[in-house]
Parts: structure tokens; C-alpha cells; sequence
């Protein structure tokens, strides 16, 4: 009986151990299958069982992102929020502004207007005037002057003469720059991709039409310049439109001043007349001849109607 029991003792220790080895052999096997699979997914098990997400950079989108193939990714945003590149404001400012000046004093407002625009790096962009009946001149004078001294050009202009009336006005352009900037670079990667295909090109046809899609697309990045290079001048020089009407002296407002002036519209208003009667003259003696033709020949029809009826 002590053999018997002996034995049976043996045997349940070595199924003991072969059970053991058994169950140490399954976890070794699932933690490394774990962990291929963590390495596989590009994700990393820490202590604890807790899953850490590793982001993986494959080598076409290394090039992409700015980072080399097999480096981690390390974020460059502040805590609580995202780096974003702060939007540069595009900004068109106008104004027109009225002024009247005494009789005479539009040469000198000139002067010193276009003297204020220069030194602040301005110029003259435009200039229309004229006199009327009285002497009295009446003009629109145009400046640009840089977006940084707008402020301080249009006050010393307003004090040459007496305000009338002044407005300003600002068309903000940021949003139409920056969708040019985007067409921009799309039509530079278009570019360099049809660049890139003209030295591929196996037929005449093939290079007719990569040189075909090529120069639209240059022509349409031409157009885009263009279009940002104007944005850019007229935010960096502001518009200043002056209108400047000279005025009467004080001694014309009394009451026979004004019938003087009165007289003096009716003689124009008469000049005008007769001179419109002396270039309508030729017509008028035109239209007296063939009314006077047409008179005397329906006379003389009738005369011999009669004639003939009376024999």
C-alpha cells in the first residue's frame, strides 16, 4: 500500500508541474502577442493596462507633416489651446472731404495740401478744376498719401478751409487676401507638377497639352499677383478726395447784390438763348426754303386745276 500511494503522489506532482508549465508558456505567449500587436497599431502598453495612443509616421506622410519616418511626433500648442498664425488685417481707407475756401484761395489750399501729402510720402493722383461766371473755382484734387499717416494728413488739410462736409469709409479685404494667397500656392503646386511633366512627355501631342494646361494655369497665377499686388497698394496709400468750391465775398449777400445777381442770371440764361437761335439759324432757313418751295408749287397746281375745269 505504501508503494501504491507513493506512486500515485508522483504522478499528481508532475501533472502539477506540466500544468504549471502549461499556463506560464499561454501568458508569455499573450503578453508578447500583446505586444506586437500594441507595436503593429502604433500603440503602447504601459504598467497598470492602461493604453497610451502613439501616433506613426509613414514615410509619405513624414514629408507632409514636417517629421522624419520613425520619430514622435511632439506637439508644438500650448496647453488649453492650438498655436494658430494671428490673421493680418487688409484694410482700404477712403475719405472725401468739402471745403470752401474765400475767393482766390484755392491756389494757396493747392500748395499746401499737396505739400502735407508730400511730406508724409504722398502724391498727387489726381486734379480737375474750373471757373465759373463770378471767377469763382471750383475743383477736385486727389491725393494718396501712406496708410500710417492718413490721420494726421487729413487733419492738417482740414484746417486750410472751412469743412462742408467730411466722410471716411474702410473696405476690409483680409478674407479676399487670403483666399488669393491660397489660390496662389494651388496654382504654384500646379505648376510645378506640369513642370514636372514635361521632361516625361513621350509624344508631340503630350507636350502640346501639358504646355497648354501650363499656360493657363500660369496665366491664371499672373492674374492672382496681380490682383494682390493692387490689394496691397491701396491698403498701404490711403485715398484723400478733396472737393474745394470758392465762395463770394461777404458784400455780396445784401439784398440788391442779389438782384444784381439775378440780372446776371437772366443775361446768361438770354446769351444762351441767341446763341442757340445763331447755330439753329441754317436749319430754321433751310426749313423756310422747302416750306416756301412746297407753298408756291401746290399754288401753281391748283392754279392750272382751275384752268382746266373753267374751259
Amino acid at each position: 500500500m505504501g508503494g501504491r500511494a507513493g506512486w500515485k503522489f508522483m504522478v499528481l506532482i508532475a501533472v502539477t508541474v506540466a500544468l504549471a508549465a502549461i499556463c506560464f508558456a499561454a501568458g508569455c505567449g499573450g503578453e508578447a502577442g500583446r505586444e506586437d500587436l500594441g507595436a503593429s497599431k502604433g500603440v503602447t502598453l504601459e504598467e497598470g493596462g492602461e493604453v497610451t495612443s502613439q501616433e506613426v509616421a509613414f514615410p509619405g506622410e513624414a514629408s507632409n507633416r514636417g517629421v522624419s519616418a520613425g520619430e514622435d511626433r511632439k506637439s508644438t500648442a500650448p496647453a488649453g489651446g492650438s498655436a494658430l498664425p494671428q490673421l493680418q488685417l487688409k484694410v482700404i481707407k477712403t475719405a472725401q472731404v468739402d471745403l470752401e475756401v474765400e475767393k482766390g484761395g484755392y491756389a494757396d489750399l493747392r500748395e499746401d495740401a499737396v505739400a502735407a501729402a508730400s511730406a508724409a510720402g504722398g502724391y498727387v493722383q489726381g486734379e480737375s478744376s474750373g471757373k465759373d461766371d463770378e471767377g469763382l473755382t471750383h475743383a477736385t484734387l486727389i491725393l494718396r498719401v501712406p496708410a500710417d499717416s492718413f490721420d494726421r494728413v487729413m487733419q492738417e488739410i482740414s484746417r486750410l478751409g472751412e469743412v462742408v462736409s467730411s466722410q471716411v469709409n474702410t473696405t476690409d479685404v483680409s478674407e479676399e487676401y487670403v483666399d488669393l494667397e491660397a489660390r496662389l500656392r494651388h496654382l504654384q503646386a500646379e505648376e510645378d507638377f506640369y513642370l514636372s511633366l514635361i521632361g516625361k512627355a513621350t509624344s508631340v501631342q503630350e507636350m502640346i497639352s501639358i504646355r497648354e494646361h501650363l499656360s493657363g494655369v500660369q496665366l491664371e497665377k499672373e492674374q492672382v499677383k496681380g490682383r494682390m499686388n493692387f490689394l496691397d497698394q491701396q491698403v498701404a496709400y490711403s485715398t484723400l478726395t478733396l472737393s474745394v468750391d470758392e465762395r463770394g465775398e461777404d458784400g455780396d449777400k445784401g439784398f440788391w447784390n442779389s438782384v444784381g445777381r439775378a440780372f446776371r442770371s437772366f443775361a446768361r440764361g438770354l446769351r444762351a438763348l441767341v446763341l442757340g437761335l445763331f447755330y439753329a439759324l441754317p436749319w430754321a432757313v433751310l426749313v423756310l426754303l422747302v416750306v416756301l418751295v412746297s407753298y408756291f408749287l401746290v399754288r401753281r397746281r391748283k392754279g392750272k386745276e382751275s384752268q382746266q375745269s373753267g374751259n
